[in-house]
């Protein structure tokens, strides 16, 4: 027991080290690592009979010892799609969603989704993420040759008071079906989600970035608490040992 913990304590510090580099960084959710324990086993006395008792044969279960505990395993890592603070930049092309949803970007592998929303033009004038990624409006890749750039909540996009394109703003019934890619991308895990779509309800904020939802100090704490954890199982693998040892080498010379 003391062993899976351990293993499942040095995974979940690994988590919360990687919520902890990405503080900064814009749109990221946190990652939870969640674990459960391994069923229990029922222990039951080794051969003989069930017990008998004036004259009354009871059933084997109780002939039961007792339960024993297998340990703990990773359940599964699931991520925190909270909402992190918006924090202004007065960029016109920065733009963060209040509420539910995500913005359309493609990549090479295909369309893929983001809550980072700083976005820049390139040198041929499209909307364009931190990595090169070109933004998706609902009417394909959004090119912008004008100033004066202005969108609305709704993502509509107008420049010098012509309007451009809005942008393909998607959310999902089931956040479960989204999964990390790096670089802030979420792509869908299977095709069996293709269902899963559901209308984009929130809204669009020009000029604002939205921060990482995770609580530095709170993420901390967590990892002193697990290391502490991780330290206390190695303890007992060693007063563990040490116990098999002197079993071994002296027990069985008496």
């Amino acid at each position: 027991m003391s062993a899976s913990s351990a293993v499942s304590e040095g995974k979940r510090i690994d988590t919360i080290s990687n919520n902890i580099a990405n503080v900064n960084t814009t749109g990221y959710k946190k990652d939870m690592y969640i674990t459960q324990s391994f069923p229990e086993i029922l222990t039951m006395k080794m051969g003989g009979e069930a017990p008998n008792i004036s004259g009354v044969k009871l059933p084997p279960p109780l002939n039961a010892i007792g339960t024993m505990n297998a340990g703990v395993h990773t359940s599964v890592v699931v991520t925190d799609f909270a909402q992190g603070s918006h924090n202004p930049t007065n960029n016109p092309l920065d733009v963060a969603i209040s509420g539910e949803g995500f913005f359309t970007v493609e990549t090479e592998a295909g369309e893929r989704y983001t809550r980072d929303g700083s976005f820049s033009l390139n040198s041929q004038g499209y909307l364009v993420t931190k990595d090169g990624h070109r933004v998706l409006g609902e009417n394909g890749y959004i090119q912008i040759s004008g100033e004066d750039i202005k969108i609305n909540e709704k993502g509509e996009i107008t420049s010098n008071g012509e309007f451009i394109d809005r942008l393909k703003l998607v959310d999902f019934e089931d956040y479960s079906a989204l999964m990390k890619e790096g670089n802030n991308l979420y792509t869908i895990i299977s095709e069996e989600w293709t269902d899963n779509d559901k209308a984009f309800t929130g809204a669009v904020k020009q000029g604002f970035i939205e921060g990482s939802n995770v609580n530095a100090v709170k993420e901390m704490t967590e990892m002193i608490t697990m290391f502490r954890t991780y330290e206390a199982n190695q303890r007992v693998i060693r007063a563990h040992d040490e116990l098999l040892g002197k079993a071994v080498n002296e027990v069985g010379r008496i």
